[in-house]
């Protein structure tokens, strides 16, 4: 009965262990195993030329064809029915219901944030009281023609604070710095075809922003370029008209524009390296809890045949002392 307990409590000890390791794992890769990013974009969509304001819900920052033509235009998923928006009819609203504590973590360093204050965020992961922002490439005639890709650039932040777009690899995972204000004037991101991502959008002071932002892909030597401005509001008390009536500089021109960059600066490829090692974490660990159940086994086997003979041994002694 003894060893039999300590069977179970040792399988149960185990089974928590594994649960564990389970849950750290879809942690780790919750941002690639998200179901919220699985969608169909339609040729179909409708575009609407109406200005709006979007301060809940789901949209997409991407070129779309249209009339033979790219655009830069946001699809706006919030309402029943998809459609995009031209982004010089549109204000994105963060409202207070996004503001947080920047954490003290070191690897936030590069928010420049004081302790205990905090920012306007648009999450990588909806937060179902802030509008959700993020990109695609989608769009059916848009991937017949993008190639492999395309650039995203964003630059020459307007505004009453500073500005960041960073990727999160799961829960615990270093953010990774696509776009800071306070380090360069413009960035370029890589983007690849038939894509839809999600990241951090911050802001450092309540007020109306406009970002510019530029997309190129095609042929890497001469690339289709558009360029459009993104309008924030950040705060419930800032005022929309501000935001439409900033105006941003036009973005410098780029030698990486549609040039697909390396694996390491390949922001759709963030992350592979950490996953990597949870793999191998995970494999070393189950490893080692085989091992640990075969030498306890057979540890325990031993000792019942340990057992087994000095009864046996007895049994003899008895039978031979009567």
């Amino acid at each position: 009965m003894i060893n039999s307990t300590g069977h179970v409590r040792s399988t149960q000890g185990i089974m928590a262990l594994l649960v564990g390791i389970g849950l750290s794992f879809g942690v780790a890769l919750s941002t690639r195993a998200d179901d919220s990013l699985t969608q169909h974009v339609d040729s179909s969509e409708q575009v609407v030329r109406e200005e709006a304001v979007i301060e809940r819900g789901h949209v997409d920052l991407g070129p779309k064809i249209v009339d033979s033509k790219p655009e830069i235009l946001a699809r706006d998923d919030s309402g029943e029915t998809p459609l995009w928006r031209p982004l010089d009819s549109l204000v994105f609203r963060v409202t207070d219901s996004g503001k947080l504590q920047v954490p003290s973590d070191p690897s936030y360093s590069f928010l420049h944030a004081r302790e205990g204050e905090s920012y306007w965020v648009i999450p990588q992961t909806q937060n179902p009281n802030v509008v959700w922002l993020g990109w695609n490439t989608q769009d059916p005639e848009l991937i017949k023609v993008m190639g492999n890709g395309a650039t995203m650039t964003l630059g020459n932040l307007q505004g009453p604070g500073q500005a960041w777009l960073f990727l999160q690899d799961g829960a615990f995972g270093a953010p990774t710095v696509l776009y800071d204000s306070t380090a360069s004037s413009q960035s370029d991101i890589w983007v690849e075809a038939n894509t839809h991502v999600h990241a951090n959008w911050a802001f450092s002071a309540p007020g109306a922003y406009a970002l510019s932002v530029r997309w190129c892909f095609g042929d890497s030597n001469s690339p289709q370029c558009v360029a459009d401005t993104l309008r924030f509001v950040v705060g419930d008390e800032a005022k929309v008209e501000e935001a439409r009536a900033l105006t941003t500089t036009a973005l410098a021109a780029s030698s990486k524009a549609n040039k697909q960059p390396s694996a390491h600066e390949d922001a759709s490829q963030q992350g592979e390296n950490r996953e990597f090692f949870i793999y191998g974490g995970i494999c070393l660990v189950l490893g080692v809890i085989a091992f640990v159940l075969v030498a306890r086994r057979t540890k325990r086997t031993q000792a019942q045949i340990e057992e087994a003979r000095e009864e046996v041994r007895r049994g003899f002694g008895s039978e031979s002392g009567a």
